[in-house]
Formats: structure tokens, C-alpha cells, sequence
């Protein structure tokens, strides 16, 4: 029983200290013995435990005015890779990644298909190409973010408007993977990556709102993304903020989608164009629209620039609700909506200055950009092989 009792005190500790270089890296190994509380002796036994198994690394640290020079430990981007990827209505976009989140690879294959059987074709496809020249012995997962309702246990898409998928069984089209692989709704991939990698590392209570094609929010509280007991939680998209409005694709009316999509943003400017509104906005490719009227927005067009208004105003109402809610720390923006920067983000300020309680917490965008999701979907792989690999030191 005792030495039981030492196995289970060792991977404590070997848990507590992974989890504070992860959060606070890079960071010596007295900052670690503050922030844990563990002794310093401790601590050297367990950094060295983990410098073994390639978890970790060193490097010099800043000189200081007394002493000796401290040495900085991080995650490792060298042993270990993981691969996480991205599903879209019209791309897969993929990376490989070191455990500390150093991008090494990125791909991104164009699909004209959303037929599961095809697109999962294509995943396969892509990890390949991904994982060329790297040693496969070394790839410890594959992570993939999908937009719409998921269910990671039974790896299944329970529904997903965006790619017109109802009760698809990822196994089923994968097959006999030799790598494991997790899925997870795209949202919450996003906001483990932003607090693994992101703007969110070291804050414990945040919110990460991803506004696309679709408006969902990733929710951290106690520095755990919440999910929910049937992984239901942060359906942002589907707040009702006007009785008897517009119809959703989910078959309510009145859900903040509608108001605030890209998708709304592109039938707005598309209208504007047939109705003859005055503007310099002409569209021209079917796959680059969003681009270019965000383009005639930054470039002073009035009547877009009423279009993102509008739209900037509803989503701050629907971000001051759940600030209201949640009382986060900090709220992360991210997805496709976040190319129009200045254009939405300072009418949802207003919004959520006027409406949220006080204090309003710090928002700011996405600091991982159009690569945020696979970010996060390689997270997963990681945070699993990490949570196993502790088990071993």
C-alpha cells in the first residue's frame, strides 16, 4: 500500500508541475516551486522525471543583477508531434505541431464534396501528407475540429448544419486508424488551443466566442473547457434575442445566427448589390465574397460599413448575456468573422459596454489567427497523450 501511496503522490506532483510549465512557460524551477508549493527538491526530482521522457526542455533564462543564471523549462516541440485539423464547407486545413505548439507543417486541401465517406477520404489523405518525412513512431494523435453538435466519446457528429450531417459515425469512415484520433466540436478546439497556446494560457475563467458560417462560444471555468454532460454547452448561435424573428436552421426563430453569420453578412451585401444600394462593392469570386466586402468595408463603404454595424451590435448583445452569465476573465473572438477586426469588434465593444455588467472583462481576438482550430485539435492529442504519459513517469 505504501509504495502505492508514493506512485500516486509522485504522478501529483509530476501532473501539477506538466500542468504549470504548460500554463506559465517558460518558467524556472523556483517560479514552479512558488506557484505549487511543492519543495524545491521536488520539484528538480520531477522536472528531471519529465526532461527524461522528452516531455519537457531547457533553456537559458534572463540574466539577473544577482546570481546565477536560471534555467527556463517548456513544453517540448522536439520528441513528440501531434497533428490537428480542421473541417470547413470548403477546406481541410491541417498542421503539425510540437507538444509546446510550435506550428512545424500546415497544409490546407480544398473539398467540393461534404459527403462524410469523401471527406474522411480526404482527412486520411491529408494526415498523410502531413506526416511525410516526420518519424510516424513520433506522432502521438491526430485531432480533428468539426463544426456543429459532437459527441467525442462516441466519436460521432450528431448534427451538423454547416456540411448537412446528421448521425455520422466518424469510425465508421476511418476505419482501422493506426494513430489514435478525437474529434471535438471546432469551437471548443479553438478555446483549448487559445488556452493551451493562446491568448487564454495562464487565465482559469474564460469565454471564447467563434463567429463563422455559425456563432458558438467555448466556455473555460476553473481552467477546464466545459462541455456539458451531453456536450451541448456554448450553442451561442442558438440564444433566442427576438421573439418571433427570423428562422434559424435550427427550425427556431429569433436565434442570434441569423443576425450575425458571415453567411447573414454576404445575403445583406448580396441584396444591397440587386437592390442598386449605393456602394463600391462588386462582387466577383464566389469563394472569396466575405473577403471582398470586408475589403470595401475597411476601405470606407458606407453601406457595408451599416452592414457590420448592425451585425456587431446583435453579437455584443449576445456576448454581454453570457458575460452576465459567466463573469469571465477574458473573452477571446475568433473564426471568420474576426477578418473584419475594427469593423465588428468596435460595435460589439459598445454593445457589451451598454449592456454587460460591470467590470467588463478584457476582449480580444483570436492571437492564433486562421490556424486556431487545428491548434487546438492537435490540443487534444496532446492533453490525452500528456494525461498518459504522466502515468508512466
Amino acid at each position: 500500500m505504501k509504495r502505492r501511496t508514493n506512485g500516486l503522490k509522485r504522478e501529483s506532483s509530476a501532473s501539477l508541475v506538466l500542468d504549470t510549465i504548460r500554463r506559465y512557460r517558460p518558467i524556472n524551477r523556483y517560479e514552479i516551486a512558488k506557484r505549487t508549493s511543492l519543495s524545491p527538491a521536488t520539484v528538480t526530482n520531477v522536472t528531471n522525471l519529465l526532461l527524461n521522457a522528452g516531455l519537457i526542455c531547457e533553456s537559458p533564462g534572463s540574466i539577473p543583477e544577482r546570481g546565477r543564471r536560471p534555467t527556463n523549462l517548456s513544453l517540448s516541440d522536439d520528441n513528440y508531434l501531434a497533428v490537428g485539423m480542421e473541417i470547413d464547407t470548403q477546406h481541410i486545413t491541417g498542421v503539425v505541431m510540437g507538444l509546446g505548439g510550435k506550428v512545424l507543417r500546415e497544409k490546407r486541401i480544398n473539398i467540393n464534396k461534404h459527403a462524410p465517406e469523401f471527406v474522411f477520404k480526404e482527412v486520411i489523405n491529408l494526415f498523410n501528407l502531413l506526416t511525410e518525412g516526420f518519424n510516424k513512431e513520433g506522432i502521438v494523435g491526430l485531432g480533428i475540429g468539426i463544426p456543429g453538435l459532437i459527441s467525442p466519446t462516441d466519436k460521432e457528429v450528431i448534427f451538423s448544419a454547416i456540411l448537412d450531417w446528421r448521425d455520422v459515425s466518424v469510425e465508421e469512415f476511418i476505419g482501422d486508424f493506426d494513430t489514435p484520433y478525437f474529434i471535438e466540436d471546432n469551437v471548443r478546439a479553438i478555446t483549448l488551443g487559445e488556452l493551451w497556446y493562446g491568448g487564454g494560457r495562464g487565465r482559469d475563467n474564460l469565454l471564447c466566442v467563434g463567429a463563422g458560417r455559425g456563432i458558438s462560444a467555448g466556455i473555460v471555468i476553473n481552467g477546464s473547457v466545459y462541455a456539458g454532460p451531453d456536450d451541448r454547452a456554448g450553442e451561442l448561435g442558438h440564444m433566442v434575442i427576438e421573439k418571433d424573428g427570423k428562422k434559424c436552421k435550427c427550425g427556431n426563430y429569433g436565434c442570434l445566427e441569423p443576425y450575425v453569420s458571415t453567411e447573414t453578412i454576404i445575403r445583406k451585401a448580396l441584396e444591397g448589390v440587386e437592390n442598386n444600394a449605393y456602394t463600391e462593392f462588386s462582387p466577383s469570386e464566389d469563394n472569396r465574397l466575405f473577403d471582398e466586402i470586408v475589403s470595401a468595408g475597411k476601405s470606407g463603404d458606407k453601406f457595408i460599413l451599416n452592414i457590420f454595424e448592425e451585425v456587431g451590435e446583435y453579437l455584443g448583445i449576445g456576448i454581454a448575456n453570457i458575460i452576465n452569465l459567466f463573469n469571465p476573465q477574458l473573452i477571446i473572438l475568433a473564426d471568420e468573422l474576426m477578418k473584419a477586426e475594427d469593423l465588428i469588434l468596435e460595435p460589439v465593444r459598445r454593445m457589451i459596454r451598454l449592456y454587460a455588467l460591470p467590470p467588463v472583462p478584457e476582449i480580444v481576438v483570436s492571437s492564433l489567427g486562421t490556424l486556431a482550430c487545428p491548434v487546438g485539435s492537435a490540443a487534444l492529442a496532446i492533453e490525452k497523450f500528456l494525461y498518459e504519459k504522466i502515468l508512466e513517469v
